[in-house]
């Protein structure tokens, strides 16, 4: 499956991982989880991608493209969640997971200093990238929003998912719960936090991870995916002379706008339409 992304104006919503799931289940492709050496209490949590190939578009008038490889985090056996707080404005933001076993609830405090606001885990996701011809051209590390563009991964997961849509950035905010719904995956790309990269047209291979941090503190798989990469360059003249233009393409045509207006949300959030069926 080809996608074309279109840098800080292509929002994923909570039903647009629908087909990216059906792929991902059809194939049977759901990293395993954490061998019992790593296991921890909590639910399981992998890392998955949701189609070995992605298309990403470099505008001639703007180049750059924007790192949305369709990877995903998922939750099993119990829903990821995290209670984000400072007491004031002055106090330093601290994190704690929140584990539900049954009637018991536990909480498990995150080092201190590791999060630092409340725009998602920083440093989550690492990912690199490698030419044709097998050269490295791109390392970077991007954070996580556990509330972003999320669906169900299983048809039996619940219909709804109980966690907000967003990591917010506001900064009179004074606590936040983030979280993924039990049978459901978060889109692990970084969004309007996300910088463009330069990277010529070409094929790449795109490798993503985990980072070794947040593998050993919630028990994640080092399993990371590999992803295909075609990157092509489009031209915005080229669009309005004729050529076929895409309902993503359009979007990415109003990035200069979207990005002179100011980063107010985090990529996959904004109204989502009606919940697709699983």
């Amino acid at each position: 499956m080809t996608r074309s992304q279109q840098g800080r104006t292509n929002r994923l919503t909570r039903p647009s991982i629908a087909v990216a799931a059906a792929v991902v289940m059809t194939a049977g492709v759901v990293a395993a989880a954490p061998d019992a050496t790593t296991a921890q209490p909590g639910p399981k949590l992998s890392l998955i991608a949701a189609s070995a190939s992605v298309t990403l578009d470099s505008w001639k008038e703007d180049p750059g493209v924007y790192l949305d490889l369709g990877t995903y985090l998922t939750s099993e056996n119990g829903a990821f969640e995290l209670k984000v707080t400072r007491k004031s404005y002055k106090d330093p933001v601290v994190a704690a997971q929140i584990i539900r076993d049954g009637k018991k609830t536990l909480t498990k405090a995150l080092p201190a200093g590791l999060v630092k606001d409340f725009s998602g885990l920083p440093d989550f996701a690492r990912i690199s990238v490698i030419d044709a011809a097998g050269k490295s051209v791109l390392v970077r590390t991007e954070a996580f929003c556990p509330n972003n563009a999320s669906g169900r991964v299983r048809p039996d997961a619940p219909a709804n998912s109980k966690y907000p849509q967003s990591c917010p950035v506001n900064p009179f905010t004074l606590g936040s719960v983030w979280g993924v719904e039990n049978g459901w995956a978060a889109n692990t790309y970084a969004g309007y936090y996300s910088d463009a990269v330069q990277l010529p047209a070409g094929t790449y291979t795109a490798k993503i991870s985990v980072t070794k941090t947040y593998r050993d503190l919630f028990g994640i798989a080092d399993k990371p995916q590999s992803v295909k990469v075609t990157v092509r360059e489009r031209s915005w003249e080229g669009e309005e002379e004729g050529e076929e233009v895409s309902a993503p393409s359009a979007g990415a045509a109003a990035s200069k706008t979207a990005a002179a207006s100011g980063h107010d949300a985090h990529a996959g959030h904004g109204a989502a339409p009606a919940a697709a069926s699983a």
